[in-house]
């Protein structure tokens, strides 16, 4: 069973990059250097090895077009001063049952259609889902075209108006290790991917991996050494 911690998303980030920074420095300093390093990671470019310290980067974010914040998110992390291979995944999801159920991210699946070619499972750690807002209610007043008329509204309604009720997702994260992964990383064909989530509860959802990430990934250290035979 994976470490739970109830952490907010907002924090998270700035742990999952602090953890793999070697920064011999007191308790205090680390934790501001760790949102430092979120802070660089927010900043810099999708789909583009970047470092931050003594690690190399690749981030990515899959979304709905009409709900942007229902999105899945991946940070991929190599830090060779560290051993570690790792890829840290933030989701809202629309599926209310996996908030409900307090159930957590166990698995994620890379495909070529409908050919599994990665398979991700080792979590290191992972917070439980949790109900949140991904867009609040509002509401559109309706539209009246004409004028007063001897103190009368002699107008008439273009639009009744609308409502558009609030939208809840479930987010969470979760890292997994990939160090055991690699030459399947490496042998990745350069294209978009489907990536399939997969929920401790037995929910799945369906998101892509960008194909220029896909190519970005090969240009991480730990991948570039596995590909060159070294």
């Amino acid at each position: 069973m994976p470490k739970i911690h109830c952490r907010a998303v907002a924090g998270y980030l700035a742990i999952a990059v602090g953890a793999l920074l070697s920064i011999p420095v007191a308790a205090s300093a680390q934790e501001q250097s760790a949102a430092a390093a979120a802070a660089a990671v927010r900043k810099a470019p999708f789909s583009k090895v970047f470092t931050v310290g003594k690690a190399s980067f690749v981030k990515d974010k899959d979304y709905n077009p009409s709900e942007p914040n229902i999105q899945f998110f991946s940070l991929w992390i190599d830090a060779p001063s560290q051993k570690a291979f790792e890829v840290a995944v933030r989701y809202c999801v629309p599926e209310q049952d996996v908030s409900g159920d307090q159930a957590f991210l166990a698995e994620m699946i890379l495909l070529d259609g409908n050919r599994p070619l990665v398979r991700i499972s080792r979590v290191l750690d992972t917070q439980r889902a949790r109900e949140k807002q991904a867009r609040p209610a509002r509401y559109n007043p309706p539209v009246v075209v004409g004028g007063l008329y001897g103190g009368f509204y002699g107008g008439y309604v273009v639009d009744p108006g609308s409502y558009f009720p609030e939208i809840k997702c479930s987010a969470g994260s979760t890292r997994f290790d990939l160090t055991a992964l690699k030459k399947q990383i490496a042998g990745l064909p350069n294209r978009t991917l489907k990536v399939q989530l997969l929920f401790s509860n037995g929910v799945e959802q369906g998101w892509q991996l960008g194909g220029t990430t896909v190519q970005a990934l090969k240009q991480l250290p730990g991948i570039k050494k596995i590909a060159s035979g070294a």
